[in-house]
């Protein structure tokens, strides 16, 4: 667990090393993106969307199934052999259905994800930015403690450069 929090941790410290080291030649310049919004406006991002929907309502359907036999179970009662039957092939029947769908959803999402990050680099390089930041993942760690509001947010230029890309898939 500890090497799950420092690695990433040491990553954005290696980058901001390497851009400070580099900083003599040109100063660090930061953007955010909002990766969320991104992916939502890109198409393979919506099925991805609709494919994590699905998997909510049918996992839903299968713990509502499981409750009843599992607070007998925690309350002390005595299952009966079919109720520890359907108990046992609802948890593995809940377990397989959320890695099915972790997978679907996973496969969805890799289109749009190679094409998001090839154009948020694109307009990182346009504008001139040395690093830029998933606001997201920023806001909820403890990578980035402080960002000034005017770090500029190429979300939008993203979503844009997206619709242009798909003009079929409608606007979000």
């Amino acid at each position: 667990m500890r090497k799950t929090f420092l690695t990433p941790f040491l990553a954005v410290l290696t980058l901001l090393s390497f851009s400070l080291v580099s900083a003599q030649d040109a100063p660090l310049s930061i953007a955010f993106v909002q990766t969320s919004k991104v992916l939502a406006a890109h198409p393979a991002g919506k099925a991805a969307e609709t494919l994590t929907q699905q998997a909510r309502d049918e996992l839903q359907q299968i713990a509502t199934q499981l409750q009843p036999l599992v607070a007998k179970a925690n309350g002390g009662q005595q299952l009966t052999p079919e109720e520890q039957n359907t108990l046992e092939l609802s948890q593995r029947t809940y377990q397989e259905t959320q890695q099915r769908y972790q997978q679907e959803i996973q496969d969805a999402a890799k289109p749009a994800e190679a094409e998001i990050n090839q154009l948020i680099t694109k307009i990182a390089e346009a504008k001139g930015y040395t690093l830029v930041l998933n606001r997201e993942v920023a806001g909820g760690s403890a990578l980035v403690v402080y960002g000034a509001d005017s770090i500029p947010d190429i979300t939008e230029e993203v979503v844009k450069e997206i619709q242009a890309a798909h003009p079929d898939a409608g606007s979000n």
